[in-house]
């Protein structure tokens, strides 16, 4: 590990008292520097961002040694283009925090119909905060679909949460997909991991804005929320194989107009129903299908309540734990493929071999189901 890396993973640990402004501001810096580590294409730089995730781990396995269960807690937010993921996000996260950057009480009031379900009259979840109170802290991590012609980004999710981005404790992090399928980038688990190695114990995911088969954010966080707008299709929608079955809870935003409040209604109702031909992801746990309104926080407190409550079901049955670990092995199977296809293809004999497959791909000779197991054919050769 470098000088440099090292410094960035003992800023990113540091936790004193004295001129708290000014150290809030250089961890936020670090913490943006090693998740550009994480980014990196390099592989020099790849290679310094494993060790400063493995220093990390290490630094706060110590310090977590009298606290046998650290809250952690990740939570992601999927759903098509247009539905109000950033706007929905912000009013959750203030709810969370309690006030804003400015100082404003943003705590939310249960509505009269609400039960309680985890949450005390202050309108803190208990179980999650941990008796945490105002010290709560919480990450936001937005990907943000990358140009397939330039590989560029827009990462302009940030300026929708204007008031988290600035709040001292919260971190707001764009990052782009690089044109990775499945809603999130392949690094997002890592960026993850360091937001909450950074101290963040709750992280909340924002997908690109993505169709039915991108399920990717399930195999990196522990609650997926699927947000739609109102009109987001009929209940044929609702049955249909991929996002919705990974769901742990669907929202139908932006009921919050005289004229959308009907729909919004109509989808939600579309979509109960089509939860019932379901199979559930969990068996003991059932989709909660609710109407919420960034716009007017209509609905948010009930939100949490329910993230509250799902959070504790899933803890004291185990099935936390258990996703935690099939997550894990996912990531290592993932990453070894990619391992493995960038290594093969900075091979030159390997290369070689995959040009002139190329070539008989061009003349129609084989098909690239062949071409890639002759490929591997040699690639095994080699490695032999």
């Amino acid at each position: 590990m470098t000088p440099y890396t090292k410094k960035l993973g003992d800023l990113i640990l540091e936790d004193g008292q004295e001129n708290e402004a000014a150290m809030i501001t250089s961890r936020r810096i670090a913490i943006s520097k090693a998740i550009t580590l994480v980014e990196s294409t390099s592989e020099l730089k790849k290679h310094q961002a494993d060790l400063l995730l493995q220093y990390l781990i290490q630094k706060r396995q110590q310090q977590r040694s009298n606290d046998k269960d650290p809250f952690l807690f990740r939570i992601g937010i999927a759903g098509p283009p247009g539905s109000g993921k950033s706007s929905f996000i912000e009013k959750l996260g203030l709810h969370i925090l309690g006030k804003d950057a400015d100082g404003n009480n943003t705590r939310l009031e249960r509505s009269s119909s609400s039960s309680n379900t985890g949450c005390n009259a202050s309108g803190t979840c208990t179980d999650i905060h941990r008796n945490n109170g105002d010290d709560m802290s919480l990450a936001v991590v937005c990907i943000d679909p990358s140009s397939m012609r330039s590989g560029g980004s827009i990462l302009g999710d940030k300026t929708r949460m204007e008031q988290l981005s600035r709040h001292s404790r919260a971190f707001v992090r764009p990052s782009p997909n690089r044109g990775t399928l499945g809603g999130i980038a392949s690094y997002t688990n890592d960026v993850v991991a360091i937001c909450q190695l950074a101290g963040y114990p709750l992280v909340i995911v924002e997908t690109v804005g993505l169709g039915q088969s991108e399920v990717d954010i399930d195999n990196t966080v522990d609650m997926s929320i699927l947000l739609l707008a109102p009109g987001g299709g009929d209940s044929l929608q609702g049955v249909k194989k991929g996002i919705v079955e990974i769901a742990d809870m669907i929202i139908v935003n932006k009921a919050d107009d005289s004229n959308l409040i009907f729909a919004a209604k109509g989808t939600a109702s579309d979509y109960r129903h089509a939860l019932q031909f379901q199979r559930r992801k969990v068996d003991t746990w059932e989709p909660p299908v609710l109407l919420a309104s960034a716009l007017t926080s209509q609905g948010i407190y009930e939100i949490w309540e329910e993230i509250c409550r799902f959070q504790r079901h899933m803890t004291s049955n185990g099935e936390l734990a258990n996703k935690r670990r099939k997550q894990a092995s996912y990531w290592m199977w993932k990453n070894l493929q990619d391992l493995i296809t960038k290594r093969t293809q900075n091979d030159p004999e390997i290369r070689e071999r995959a040009a002139a497959m190329t070539k008989s791909l061009e003349s129609g000779l084989v098909t690239p189901r062949i071409a890639a197991s002759e490929i591997l054919d040699a690639v095994l050769r080699r490695k032999s």
